[in-house]
This record gives structure tokens, sequence and C-alpha cells, in this order.
């Protein structure tokens, strides 16, 4: 293994799992782009992305998925639950479609513009809309709706395991415009979901045609090293600044995610692969300024809820 992996691993695990606890996000849009820029190939730089997040998230997740309340007609049972039975099964065949659309057509770009479109629907229904918080009532979810959010699993899961990002990224606007869950259950239902769908998914990637893929394995912990103080620490800054008052910020602050997703997919298509990558490393130091600095803003400049 290239002695880089022990340095920059846990580094970009740390930057990449800070944001993804802040949002409830995955980070496989920094990782991956950061373990091709180190020599990983595009299958071993999705797995890692997508492996990482485990360890990274469990730890708060098994903390804060009591609080999403798990009786009948509760968040949990009416949503979480078919959007993560979804994404679970379908997030086991997104290695075996990514291998046999590359086998068909040598290139896979139209996902890719699939992806665009998908992304500048959810950058400006993020900017144009408000997150339902603070005294705003969690609306009922009928059976129709359940169902809904099945499917909706689906999707996710199937999108999530064949490009790397986590399901998060797609679940979050799901869950605030189509559903108007108040931020504080979006949050939370968001990172489980996102440890359902990176678990499933990852494990595709790790149990190669030989075996078990140990470099994989390896380089994705280290990785999560990181990841798990990132993670955390990125759930406790967006209950600071939540508590403050801020959380329509928290919701349109979303955007940036979404955008740097998207930056990265159009610089790939149109052949500029390096500059994306590096791209996404600068992004992401950027967001972790940012995340610290306005932090700290919001502690002591709390608005009125």
């Amino acid at each position: 293994m290239d002695p880089a992996f022990y340095v920059i691993g846990p580094l970009i695990g740390f930057i990449g799992m800070m944001s993804g606890g802040y949002w409830g996000v995955g980070c496989g849009w920094i990782v991956v782009p950061t373990m091709l820029i180190l020599g990983c190939d595009p299958m071993q730089a999705v797995g890692i992305g997508l492996l990482q997040m485990v360890p990274s998230t469990i730890l708060t997740v098994s903390k804060q998925a009591p609080q999403i309340g798990w009786k009948k007609g509760s968040p949990g049972l009416s949503l979480a639950l078919p959007i993560g039975i979804g994404a679970a099964l379908t997030s086991l065949f997104g290695k075996s479609i990514n291998t046999k659309l590359i086998a068909l057509t040598g290139d896979a770009r139209w996902l890719q513009w699939m992806l665009i479109v998908i992304i500048l629907v959810i950058i400006f229904q993020t900017l144009a809309s408000k997150t339902a918080c603070y005294n705003d009532e969690m609306p009922p979810i009928t059976p129709g709706k359940s169902r809904i959010a099945l499917v909706m699993g689906l999707l996710t899961g199937i999108l999530s395991s064949m490009l790397g990002i986590g399901g998060g990224l797609l679940i979050r606007p799901l869950l605030t415009s189509g559903f108007k869950v108040p931020e504080y259950y979006t949050s939370r239902i968001v990172r489980l979901l996102v440890l359902v769908t990176t678990v499933t998914g990852g494990l595709t990637y790790l149990i190669a045609r030989s075996g078990f893929d140990w470099h994989m394995f390896a380089i994705s912990m280290l990785v999560a090293v990181g990841g798990i103080f990132g993670f955390p620490l990125g759930a406790k800054l967006h209950a600071i600044i939540y508590d403050n008052g801020y959380a329509q910020h928290i919701h349109k602050s979303f955007a940036v995610v979404a955008i740097a997703v998207l930056a990265n997919t159009v610089l790939n298509i149109y052949g500029h692969a390096e500059l994306s990558r590096y791209l996404m490393l600068a992004i992401a130091a950027g967001l972790v300024l940012y995340l610290a600095v306005f932090t700290v803003y919001a502690g002591r400049h709390p608005k009125a809820h």
C-alpha cells in the first residue's frame, strides 16, 4: 500500500464525514475522487467511498435512532423503515449494473447526464424551499405515503450503490419537500439511511470475484479512522446551529454539497477528471472551514425560534 494512504486516508475521512454528519449525507463525492488521485481503480474507489461510511456513522446513528420514534404512525415506522428496506434491497445490485453497463456500452455517460438532471432539480428545490422546523409538527404519514417511500427507497438504493454517493443526497430533499418532515427528524432519518445503503452497497464491492478484497478493506478502514471523529463532530455542529435558530440556513446550505457533486460530474464528462478531483478536495476543505466559522457565529448570534 502507498504510504500516502496512511496520512491522506484518515484526513480525507475526517474532512468528508464532518460535512456528512452535518447534513446527514455520505461523502463519496470527496472520498471517490481522492482515491482515484491515489491510484485506485474506479470500482475500488466507489467501494471505499461506501465502506468507510459504516464505522464512521454507526456510533452516531445508534445514539440518534431512538429519537426518530418507532411507534405506530411514527416517522421511524412510516418513513425510515420503508425507505430503508427499499434502499437495502436495490443497493445490492449497483456493482453488477455498473459492470454490465460498462461491458455493454463501453461508456456510462448517459447515467452521468441523468445524475446531472437530478442534481439540478435538487439544487433549485433546496434554494427555493424551506424546511419544517421548531414548532412545526410532523405531518401524518398515510399508508399510501409509506408505499411511495418504499418506491423512493428502491430508487435511492440503486443510484447510491452505482455512484458511491451514499443516498443522503437524494433522501434529504425527498423528506424535506416531498414529505414535509421537520429538520429534527430529517437529519436523524438521513443519517440512519446512509448507514443502511452503505452497508449493503459496500459489501458488494468488497467481495470481489477472486474473494474478499483485503486491499479495499484496509484502505476503507484507514479512511474511516478519520470519519469516526468527523461524523459525530459534524452532527454536533448541526445541533448547535439548529438550536440557535438557523434551521433554514442548514437546509439551504445543503445546496453547496449538491453543487459540488454537479461540478464533479460535469468536469468528468468533458474530460477534466484530474481538475475535478482537486476541485473536490478544495471544496471539502472550504466546507470544513465554513462549518467551524458559522458554528461560532451561530453560538454568538442566536435567533429566536
